[in-house]
């Protein structure tokens, strides 16, 4: 028994070494673009703010820390609204009072970022890398008004930070 020539041009397509045609492509294209289209409403990335300014927060506590450490200086975090803050190098003006030297960096937080709770202005760290403004931990925390989301951490007077999230 013969063959259809149809079925039997179709197995020799099968083997051939041409490639995928053009219809085959868009049928593939067509299926990722389905499930691409199924899984976007999931990915915001403005819900990555929080998760941002907190690293962006915690490191900057952390980098002041260490030049206080390393270069023999105070500094200091300064809160100057529930949305920015300043890093600041402080000098020693008369012995054993320090005053403000310079402004490293001023930041501001993503519009919908804001710093909740009761927040000391100014977080100080000395030489020693410890912090000299309380005896106490103080625990700040990030608020997104947006999606209500929010972090937290701690600043320690050992100088230690810690992400309580």
């Amino acid at each position: 028994m013969t063959e259809p020539a149809l079925t039997r041009h179709y197995a020799q397509r099968l083997r051939s070494a041409d490639g995928y045609s053009l219809i085959e492509l868009l049928v593939a294209v067509g299926i990722f673009g389905v499930l691409a289209a199924a899984g976007l409403p999931h990915v915001d990335t403005r819900r990555q703010d929080i998760q941002t300014a907190t690293k962006q927060v915690v490191a900057d506590f952390r980098w002041a820390r260490t030049r206080a450490i390393t270069s023999g200086d105070h500094y200091a975090i300064k809160w100057t609204g529930t949305a920015t803050y300043q890093v600041q190098r402080l000098k020693e003006t008369t012995p054993s009072v320090w005053g403000l030297d310079s402004v490293i960096k001023t930041v501001t937080l993503p519009t919908d970022i804001v710093a909740y709770g009761t927040i000391p202005a100014l977080q100080e760290f000395n030489t020693r890398g410890m912090m000299i403004t309380t005896n106490y931990a103080i625990y700040q925390t990030l608020f997104d008004t947006r999606y209500y989301g929010w972090h937290q951490f701690s600043v320690w007077p050992s100088g230690q930070i810690y992400e309580e999230f």
